[in-house]
């Protein structure tokens, strides 16, 4: 019996070394405890044990899990305008480690709606004939000069009850004069019409290349087209960044190099840059990286009103990164 209760002790106390060792090889890194969002996200990247099972919470949200790659894991937090806290747990077994990582807070590039109220806009316009665009122009003058004007607008009937009111020598200048008005109005409704059923029919056109009204939290491609992509942060109501993917391969086609430069420089325009500077930026980013025979990502910068473009190259695309 004492040789058995010994056994039992023994085995015991294999298992609680078994144990030990297993504890002591469990091990958990997240790099820096504090970290400031690149481009559009911040990155953790940290090692784990091999078997450990990874997840993450950011601040109150639900726990997701993480691939355990070999013992290596990265998580990846979009940016937004306040701190964030990153609890990384690895779990093996019942031993289980945790550690925080804190998030910087970013400026946003403004409020998300108005920007890509704007930019639809933009792209809608480009597209429209220069007929059409003529009396969009004219439209824009007219409705510009009422606003400046002091006078309140009046009916025909309460116009001519005025005139009849003026001595006679004066009535009939002041009848043509409305007259010539009312064609003037009759012609700029007409213009009005045209103008907006030629911008829905461009709308319906070119939907693929408009940037979605309504969003939810979260990085996502907003446009997807075979010269570009537009990827965008959005969180909560701001547009926290944009990123612009364009193949190598359409920068070398004349279309490709068309779309690039009509986006851009759109994007540029809306966010509050300078097109014109950036794109002269660019083309001198461009020219340099045509001469190195690097084929790293890393990244150049160019900044222009306080928006910043971190451009990055890599053997088959070009990032552009738009924060602030």
């Amino acid at each position: 019996m004492k040789k058995f209760l010994t056994g039992v002790v023994g085995l015991f106390a294999l298992f609680a070394l078994v144990a030990l060792a297993g504890c002591g090889n469990h091990s958990l890194s997240v790099g820096a405890s504090t970290k400031t969002p690149s481009g559009m996200v911040a990155v953790i990247k940290g090692k784990a044990s091999k078997n450990a099972k990874i997840s993450y919470q950011i601040d109150q949200q639900a726990k997701k899990a993480v691939k355990n790659t070999d013992g290596a894991y990265v998580v990846e937090v979009p940016a937004k305008t306040k701190k964030q806290t990153v609890n990384i747990t690895s779990q093996k077994g019942s031993d289980v480690i945790t550690k925080k990582v804190t998030i910087n807070k970013r400026k946003a590039l403004g409020q998300y709606k108005p920007i890509a109220n704007n930019y639809n806009q933009a792209v809608i316009g480009m597209s429209l004939s220069k007929a059409d665009q003529q009396k969009a122009k004219d439209l824009a003058a007219a409705e510009k000069k009422a606003k400046a004007s002091s006078s309140k607008p009046t009916s025909a009937a309460k116009a001519k009850a005025e005139i009849a009111k003026l001595p006679a020598s004066q009535q009939k200048a002041a009848l043509a004069k409305l007259e010539a008005q009312g064609k003037e109005m009759a012609a700029l409704q007409k213009e009005g019409k045209e103008v907006q059923a030629a911008m829905a029919t461009a709308k319906k056109e070119n939907k693929d290349k408009l940037l979605p009204t309504n969003m939810s939290n979260g990085v996502k491609n907003v446009i997807t087209q075979n010269n570009y992509t537009v990827r965008a942060n959005y969180q909560d109501k701001n547009l926290m960044g944009l990123t612009l993917i364009v193949p190598v391969k359409a920068m070398k086609q004349e279309s490709g190099q068309k779309d690039f430069g009509t986006v851009f420089s759109l994007l540029s325009n809306e966010l509050g840059a300078n097109p014109k500077s950036v794109m002269k930026q660019f083309e001198k980013l461009l020219k340099d990286a045509k001469k190195s025979s690097s084929t790293s990502t890393a990244t150049n910068v160019i900044k222009s009103n306080g928006v910043k473009f971190e451009v990055g190259y890599s053997t088959t695309h070009l990032y552009i990164y738009i924060t602030k």
